[in-house]
């Protein structure tokens, strides 16, 4: 199954969340997990989860978890459950309040192939909001703009990676993907992350993708914007950066076209 958590913290006096403490929080999670399984992860490429935290304006202070498999899953209960509410943050000195796990948004790769491939109207668009920093590695370098081919190969990497059974690996499949998806809107500002002694650049805000091409072409791509959510998009996606929301537009909807 794949599955994404919220949970609303609760702050210490004084001191305020933000994306970059996702580093932190990465490793209190870690201290949570079995240490065999702590093990296999880092000497995986493509991590089975994302996560992050972020301030959202209904809610507060956040962490969001996206899990990519069922041992994720069922990891993530165990510790936050043996754990306690109480999450110590040593390099900040402080610890903070968790309420409770709650899981926002649930489906599977099949529903997600499914829903794609049987709806009646294949979307024509989808729109894409980045609640943390997010960034792509391109020879070498951290992008500071988001493109539709770094995008695709993003998401297509980490279907592939958990999801063998429904592969997307057709030859030079996010080009040409890329090629009939433009970001045809944006609302965007550069945004920071600091990592220990390193600082990347990237980006936040929304951004919207059309779909053109063949139909079926049009059903990947929404296929893999409704994965988005669970898996992020970018770079660090593990320790808090890339982590969106998506919302796919049909005919009756204005994308900037």
């Amino acid at each position: 199954m794949l599955k994404l958590f919220e949970i609303p913290l609760q702050m210490p006096e004084g001191q305020r969340i933000h994306p970059s403490m996702g580093s932190l929080f990465h490793g209190a999670l870690m201290e949570r997990f079995p240490s065999e399984l702590v093990e296999v992860l880092h000497q995986q490429n493509v991590r089975p989860y994302s996560q992050s935290v972020f301030f959202d304006r209904e809610r507060g202070p956040l962490w969001r978890i996206g899990t990519l498999d069922d041992v994720m899953e069922s990891a993530l209960l165990f510790g936050m459950a043996e754990g306690g509410e109480m999450l110590h943050l040593q390099q900040k000195g402080y610890e903070i309040q968790m309420k409770e796990i709650d899981c926002v948004e649930e489906t599977s790769f099949e529903e997600l192939a499914d829903t794609a491939f049987t709806a009646e109207q294949a979307p024509h668009g989808a729109e894409l909001t980045c609640l943390t920093p997010t960034s792509f590695k391109r020879d070498g370098r951290y992008a500071l703009f988001p493109e539709s081919r770094l995008i695709v190969q993003s998401l297509l990497q980490r279907w592939n990676a958990f999801c063998p059974e429904i592969p997307l690996e057709e030859e030079d499949l996010a080009s040409k993907l890329a090629d009939h998806a433009p970001i045809v809107r944006y609302d965007l500002h550069t945004a920071s992350f600091s990592l220990e002694r390193q600082r990347i650049t990237g980006f936040r805000g929304r951004f919207a993708l059309h779909f053109g091409g063949t139909d079926s072409m049009k059903r990947i791509l929404a296929l893999l914007a409704s994965f988005a959510p669970f898996a992020g998009i970018g770079i660090k996606t593990a320790l808090g950066m890339g982590a969106v929301t998506s919302a796919l537009q049909y005919r009756t909807s204005s994308i900037g076209e």
